[in-house]
């Protein structure tokens, strides 16, 4: 059974990571889709997070389309920073990270956390200067 209790012990930094990214990536989406006068900005909310390509295509084409309405908020702003980190843990685990999907799982919270505070130098507290608009 000790097996089955490492196993427990090595998702539950994976599914912290996964949670917080999905909610903020959630709440970032929505409110970005809000300030931009979306009509459906909970449609956005629900499929970006769960269907990348929908998130793609808000990124690439929506967000280009219309400007923002005010200025992103403190919460908003933290969101996008753990929302920009947790999607860089996810491509960086699966591009640097070994086949093994076990030890694929903890490098992604790892790199979740190397990136967190890298993208909050880079990103809010350069006002998002650094992240041109996409397009």
């Amino acid at each position: 059974m000790l097996l089955f209790e490492i196993v427990d012990l090595i998702f539950i930094p994976f599914l912290l990571v996964f949670v917080v990214g999905i909610v903020s990536f959630s709440y970032w989406m929505r409110c970005d889709a809000t300030a931009r006068g979306s009509s459906s900005p909970s449609y956005w909310a629900v499929l970006g997070p769960i269907f990348w390509p929908a998130a793609l295509y808000y990124l690439l084409v929506v967000r280009r389309a219309n400007e923002r309405r005010y200025p992103p908020t403190r919460w908003q702003g933290l969101a996008g920073i753990v929302t920009i980190s947790y999607v860089g843990a996810m491509v960086l685990g699966f591009v640097l990270g070994p086949p093994d999907p076990f030890t694929q799982v903890l490098y992604t919270s790892v790199y979740f956390l190397i990136l967190l505070p890298f993208t909050y130098l880079l990103v809010y507290r350069r006002r998002y200067g650094r992240l041109p608009e996409i397009g």
